[in-house]
């Protein structure tokens, strides 16, 4: 018995004893160091497992920075023996200063043993519990960049190219004139740019739309089109604009530039802008009150004789005595007859069909449609 406690004190105390480098394997490494601002700079970390008497899962967050912008491009962890992980992380990352640039880590090693692994898949799934695990911050090296400045007024950094589409160089007043800027490429994808400033005497609608941003190891690939409306009643011109570029894959500044248009703009005669033939009639708006509060009018007459006169007095009615109904001549007509004679009688939906057609310009040639399946109801009673 004390041979055993014996071994397992000296067990546990080789497993204090493990350093950092006795639990894992690894390296950080940039494939390029001297670089521009907002250059792309590809990071690889690699963390290799050397204890193998656990499992052992393996983290690594960069440290947040107004120096850089950084994007975990891909993680992947692989199996090689038992108890033996290998995990790898790429990351995209921007310089965004000049100087010498510290991109640091925070790594974490967590240990757990094969039993607390295996705990997670026992029982039900209210008993799912988070895997027990010894934890380790190892302190690694920064990256270190030489970053050097642009020079002033870059606009773009990476290679991309800028097409231009506008529909027409000649509009009539009051109608608009339609340009696309596109812009593709790959590099730094914080992008401020104007394909067209504000021009005077012209009201400027604009829209940008990303068709995609996709992280690569030499930057991002970008699709964006710069959508303007323009409009305006005299003749403008569209001014041509440049854009500084840098290209780090060719360690070259080049320019970008747009075209200029001039465009003519035709003022309309005042008579064009009428429809002379199809011109609508003026509304009454005080007619269509009145009609409304007339026919309410006459329908609260309806209601209330209703309620006088014997409910089963129209039931009593031969078929040939419908004949109010028949020379109904309007939508109004025949609003009022049914309002008056027969308003124990459900025509809620043909009521509404009637006054679509007179206070909301519906088909009046669906009234003799109406009229015929009003008829067919009362002669059913």
């Amino acid at each position: 018995m004390k041979s055993t406690l014996g071994k397992i004190s000296i067990l546990l105390l080789c497993i204090n004893l493990f350093s950092d480098s006795e639990l894992a394997r690894y390296s950080l490494t940039a494939n390029k160091t001297d670089v521009y601002e907002k250059e792309a700079v590809k990071i690889s970390f690699v963390a290799h497992q050397t204890q193998h008497d656990n499992i052992m899962f393996f983290f690594l967050e960069p440290k947040k920075s107004n120096k850089y912008d950084i994007a975990l491009l891909q993680k992947s962890a692989q199996e090689i023996a038992y108890h033996e992980k290998q995990t790898t992380f790429t990351f995209l990352l921007f310089p965004l200063v000049d100087g010498e640039v510290e991109v640091d880590f925070d790594f974490t090693i967590k240990v757990a043993s094969d039993d607390a692994v295996a705990e997670i898949y026992t029982g039900g799934r209210d008993n799912v519990e988070w895997i027990q695990t010894n934890d380790t911050k190892v302190k690694i090296k920064p990256i270190k960049l030489s970053v050097k400045r642009l020079e002033e007024g870059v606009d773009l950094v990476g290679d991309f190219k800028l097409a231009t589409k506008i529909d027409k160089i000649a509009i009539n007043e009051y109608e608009t004139l339609n340009a696309t800027y596109t812009l593709q490429g790959l590099g730094f994808d914080k992008i401020d740019i104007e394909p067209i400033s504000k021009i005077k005497d012209v009201n400027i609608f604009s829209d940008v739309t990303k068709f995609y941003n996709k992280e690569t190891e030499n930057g991002y690939e970008i699709k964006r089109e710069f959508h303007y409306a323009l409009l305006s009643n005299i003749d403008f011109k569209i001014e041509k604009k440049k854009f500084k570029c840098y290209s780090p894959s060719k360690n070259v500044y080049y320019t970008l530039q747009t075209n200029e248009y001039n465009i003519s703009v035709s003022t309309l005669d005042k008579s064009e802008l009428v429809d002379t033939i199809n011109y609508p009639k003026k509304v009454d708006y005080f007619k269509d009150v009145k009609d409304f509060l007339i026919y309410i009018f006459i329908f609260s007459i309806g209601f209330i004789s209703a309620k006088i006169v014997p409910t089963k007095l129209y039931m009593f009615k031969t078929k040939s005595e419908f004949s109010d109904i028949k020379n109904s001549k309007t939508p109004k007509e025949l609003l009022y007859t049914l309002a008056k004679n027969y308003s124990k009688v459900d025509f809620k939906e043909h009521l509404n069909k009637l006054e679509n057609i007179v206070y909301a310009d519906a088909n009046a040639r669906d009234f003799e449609a109406i009229k015929k399946e009003i008829l067919q109801i009362v002669r059913q009673k």
